[in-house]
């Protein structure tokens, strides 16, 4: 990854949010064929933390402080796209998630 960026839902740009429901979308729902409502109201309060390559989102992670989410701090929407995971990224991204 070229580099990791963390921003609240208002701080994303309109490509930047497109990108990553995309992401969640082509993984979550497509890959792991589990249809599920992906896009539940949370994203507003959720800070993003968006890992890029080459201008691409590659990795992605939403979080959340204690309260919101649970009663505990929480990170959820995990993603790594296919071709990548091979690379390290998932722990890259849980890492700068924490």
């Amino acid at each position: 990854m070229d580099t990791i960026v963390i921003k609240t839902f208002e701080e994303l740009s309109t490509q930047e949010l497109y990108d990553i429901l995309q992401l969640r979308s082509e993984v979550f729902v497509v890959e792991q064929d589990c249809v599920y409502q992906d896009i539940d109201g949370k994203d507003q309060k959720a800070l993003h933390i968006i890992g890029t390559k080459a201008g691409k989102v590659v990795a992605y992670t939403r979080c959340f402080p204690p309260g919101i989410y649970f009663e505990e701090a929480a990170i959820g929407r995990v993603v790594v796209v296919e071709d990548q995971r091979k690379f390290g990224y998932g722990h890259d991204i849980m890492k700068a998630s924490m």
